[in-house]
C-alpha cells in the first residue's frame, strides 16, 4: 500500500503543480490585459469627463439664456398690457366694438 499511496501523492502533487502553473499563467495574462487596457480606459475617461463637462457648460449658459429672455419677454407682456389698457381707455367703444366682432368671427370660424 505505500507504493500506491505515494503514486497517489505523486500524482496528486503533479496535479497541484499543473494547475498552480495553470492558474499562475491565467493571472500574467490578466495582468498583461489589463496594463494594455488601462491607456484605452484612460482616455475613455478623459473623454467622458470632457463631455460632461461641455454639456455642463451648454446647459448652464442655457438657462443663463432663459433666464435673460424670461425677464425680457415679461418685461414685454407688461408693456403691451399697457398699451392697450391706455387705448381702452381712450376710445372704449371702438375696444368694445372690436372685440364683439373679433368675438363673432372666432364663434363661426369654430361652427
Amino acid at each position: 500500500m505505500t507504493a500506491s499511496n505515494t503514486a497517489i501523492n505523486s500524482a496528486s502533487n503533479t496535479a497541484s503543480n499543473a494547475a498552480n502553473n495553470m492558474a499562475d499563467r491565467a493571472h500574467q495574462a490578466i495582468d498583461r490585459a489589463a496594463e494594455r487596457a488601462a491607456p484605452a480606459l484612460d482616455k475613455v475617461r478623459t473623454g467622458v469627463h470632457n463631455t460632461v463637462d461641455k454639456v455642463a457648460d451648454s446647459a448652464a449658459t442655457g438657462v443663463d439664456w432663459a433666464a435673460e429672455n424670461t425677464k425680457v419677454i415679461a418685461r414685454k407682456g407688461s408693456e403691451l398690457s399697457d398699451v392697450a389698457c391706455a387705448y381702452v381707455r381712450e376710445r372704449p367703444i371702438v375696444a368694445v366694438a372690436g372685440a364683439l366682432a373679433l368675438g363673432y368671427f372666432v364663434g363661426r370660424l369654430l361652427k
